[in-house]
């Protein structure tokens, strides 16, 4: 569905959904629920950013960095779906004391290797965060695969039962999930499929020397990455715009996404 879609259109696309949502969403107005505001724009205002670094990455046709950084993009849009429709109970509250289930792990694992004062803990701050920690667990369980207590596939699956269909599929996060998020962990752990994806390898001929290789970008997966990448960017528009009241996000993210996807 994408065979239609180039570099010269994801630089023009790109440029006008930046253009979009800064007219759209930015300067911020808090609203009747300041916290949950704050946090869906923060993630957003973040993934301005990546999305701003992605369009340099394609530029240069660096296609793994682009699978690995719309990796990233992708479990911070899962979040914003999940708190801009209030899916998960208690969760303001569980978003925001998982950093000390964060922050535990890594106390801990520094304080096996007897490093623990490199953690930038004091003892009284690694208390409460042991502490914390321990609250959590008891009132949310031990299920801390992330901070809503499911697996991230489980949070896809409750984002596409919440929102409209997008081009009239209903499995379009759980499509991403597949596309953006698994592929993009190959990149991002650096294994072989990861490494190999964004490059064709030519065995080439040197009179007088060894055989020789020549590397060159793979056409196919930089559309890829660039395409994905941007039905991403557009998601967290769509999610800061619903919680907002901004209706036209979500017109403007299906307009855009049909073009994408149908190349047209």
């Amino acid at each position: 569905m994408e065979g239609k879609f180039t570099i010269s259109n994801f630089m023009r696309v790109s440029k006008e959904a930046l253009d979009f949502q800064l007219n759209a969403l930015y300067p911020l107005k808090v609203g009747k629920d300041p916290v949950r505001t704050n946090l869906v724009f923060l993630n957003h205002d973040r993934n301005f950013s990546t999305f701003l670094t992605v369009r340099y990455l394609a530029e240069h046709e660096r296609v793994a960095d682009i699978y690995t950084l719309s990796r990233s993009m992708l479990e911070s849009v899962i979040s914003m779906g999940l708190l801009a429709k209030y899916l998960i109970a208690d969760d303001i509250t569980r978003y925001q004391e998982f950093q000390y289930v964060e922050a535990y792990k890594t106390y801990t694992h520094l304080k096996k290797l007897r490093l623990e004062n490199l953690s930038g803990l004091s003892v009284s701050d690694a208390q409460l965060v042991t502490e914390r920690r321990a609250h959590y667990i008891a009132k949310w369980g031990r299920n801390i695969s992330s901070w809503t207590g499911k697996p991230l596939e489980e949070n896809v699956k409750l984002i596409d039962r919440a929102y409209p269909p997008t081009c009239n599929e209903n499995h379009f996060y759980k499509y991403l999930y597949c596309q953006v998020y698994r592929k993009g962990s190959q990149s991002a752990h650096s294994s072989f499929a990861g490494l190999s994806k964004g490059v064709d390898i030519e065995a080439v001929s040197v009179p007088g020397l060894a055989t020789a290789l020549r590397f060159s970008v793979n056409k196919d997966h930089l559309i890829f990455s660039c395409f994905h990448s941007i039905l991403v960017f557009l998601s967290s528009v769509r999610f800061l715009g619903h919680l907002i009241d901004k209706q036209n996000c979500e017109s403007y993210f299906q307009e855009t996404a049909h073009y994408i996807i149908s190349g047209n």
